[in-house]
């Protein structure tokens, strides 16, 4: 075959292969955005759950403590006088240390006005402490010096005799406290203590108060509540303690959390960062996927929860996108594409070869007559006339028959070969059968359309056309011209016109043009 087709790059200019490779990619897309938000949303799951748990485990711990102040209240409510064996006794049978993690200790602090001073000194020494003195030192109207505190020994045997009305932060505690006649809270304050990871050798925390009256405080009136109280139960907390004693692994595993206390609106102390209260190692600040923040009511005060998402649970949740979906999906949009692709390419091919004359490549009627429904509207349009030549093989059948149908065959493709090179882009040359051959010349003129096919009669009359060896002689070919004027839509009357010229020039001898104009 001497002739080609487009073929892919024909098929590429199509928009249905892109139509379909678009409808693929978004397909994979939307698989992928789908897949990874339930993924994220499932992580998120994940995340919420286990801060519901914190808030959970925090709320509940934190009852029991002050359920526990609130029993040693009523226990030093209910005698006129506990003894320090008594109390050590009480706390002993708690089981602190077993049953309520991270309370570090429970103590009694005995409400002491100015002139009571002397006489409660007296009195704690009496009980063996020879160098009992509250401190700190100074004149004051009134005090709350610690007189029990248990398990004592350590760190809680050395703050008998502590003040803590002396400290602004407690002391605003315990005003609210017996005012109230409720449990209460301070605010940030440092407790002394162990080294606590090396260079940071003390940690932040907290006391709790609960108000001890000798009389039923509830049948008071309000401005008397504050004479009425004899002491206060406490506890302190530490809060890297106290945390790490009421999150579990699992938590901490997906979770980090900041707690925040805040004594006024706009402020904020910060209690405890779990990313650096007891990490092995300091991390940096990355933004976490996840983030939730839970406002937290604690006695007599209000604490934020800032939870975020642990790097390692946000690097797990980057690690496993769905990547082979995408892979996978773009992978076959592809395979799409290109069959899609060999699709457009076996329909144009298929086309072309319902318009193309196999043997000589040219196109055939079928094709000549499509076109001329666009050539003649836009002839109209840029008001200009179209050119038609009709060309056949002199003695074609004699040829044939000196020859062979091989040799004539052979003939033919040269003419095919001759008019493809002989006409420009916009004309059209065709094979209508056997051995007549058209050519359509749009915009050109009568005289225009002659010259041409003069030219090709001439192109293929110096031709020595030899067939395996062969010589085939002198070969010669003839030709009706005609052409559609400018502004006229009768194509059919024209092809009638050349086809009549090309009559005539047979009958004039042959290798010859006839042209003839419409009347």
């Amino acid at each position: 075959m001497r002739w080609r087709f487009e073929g892919p790059g024909e098929a590429l200019r199509s928009p249905f292969p892109w139509i379909a490779l678009t409808a693929a990619l978004a397909l994979t897309a939307a698989a992928w955005v789908g897949l990874e938000r339930s993924r994220h949303e499932e992580a998120r799951g994940q995340f919420e759950r286990r801060t519901e748990t914190a808030v959970a485990s925090i709320r509940a711990r934190l009852l029991a403590y002050e359920q526990i102040l609130r029993s040693g209240a009523a226990h030093m409510a209910s005698s006129a006088h506990v003894s320090r064996e008594q109390w050590r006794s009480f706390i002993s049978n708690l089981q602190l240390e077993e049953r309520y993690p991270g309370i570090q200790a429970v103590g009694f602090a005995e409400w002491v006005t100015a002139t009571q001073r002397a006489e409660h000194v007296r009195r704690l020494r009496s009980e063996g402490f020879p160098d009992y003195e509250i401190l700190p030192p100074g004149e004051r109207d009134d005090f709350v010096p610690i007189v029990y505190n248990e398990p004592f020994a350590g760190r809680n045997a050395r703050v008998l005799g502590f003040d803590m009305y002396s400290e602004p932060t407690r002391r605003a505690a315990m005003d609210l406290a017996r005012v109230g006649g409720e449990a209460a809270i301070t605010g940030r304050v440092v407790l002394a203590g162990e080294a606590f990871r090396g260079a940071q050798p003390q940690q932040p925390g907290f006391v709790m108060y609960v108000p001890v009256f000798h009389e039923f405080v509830r049948d008071l009136p309000r401005r008397e509540r504050r004479n009425a109280v004899s002491g206060f139960i406490f506890s302190p907390f530490r809060m890297h303690d106290l945390m790490q004693g009421i999150l579990d692994e699992g938590v901490l595993q997906v979770l980090d959390m900041r707690i925040y206390d805040q004594p006024a609106r706009g402020q904020q102390q910060e209690m405890i960062d779990t990313r650096h209260a007891w990490r092995a190692t300091g991390e940096t600040d990355a933004v976490s996927e996840f983030e939730r923040i839970v406002h937290f009511p604690m006695p007599g005060r209000s604490w934020t929860i800032q939870f975020v998402s642990r790097p390692e649970f946000d690097a797990q949740l980057r690690a496993g996108k769905p990547w082979t979906v995408l892979a996978g999906g773009t992978l076959a949009s592809i395979v799409v594409f290109m069959l899609m692709l060999a699709l457009v390419d076996a329909w144009n091919r298929a086309h072309n070869l319902s318009m193309r004359d196999p043997l000589t490549g040219l196109w055939n009627r079928r094709y000549l007559e499509e076109t001329m429904n666009r050539e003649l509207p836009r002839a109209r349009r840029t008001n200009t006339g179209i050119g038609a030549i009709i060309l056949d093989v002199d003695h074609f059948k004699q040829l044939n028959d000196t020859h062979g149908h091989d040799a004539g065959d052979f003939v033919l493709a040269h003419i095919g070969d001759l008019l493809r090179h002989a006409t420009r882009g916009s004309d059209i040359a065709c094979r209508f059968g056997g051995e007549e051959f058209g050519v359509i010349l749009p915009g050109a003129t009568l005289e225009h359309s002659r010259n041409k096919a003069e030219a090709i009669r001439a192109s293929f009359a110096s031709m020595h056309l030899d067939f395996e060896g062969t010589p085939l002689g002198t070969v010669t070919l003839s030709a009706g011209v005609a052409a559609l004027p400018p502004g006229k839509q009768d194509w059919a009357n024209v092809m009638r016109l050349a086809d009549k010229a090309l009559y005539t020039a047979k009958q004039a001898g042959r290798n010859r043009v006839i042209a003839v104009a419409e009347d």
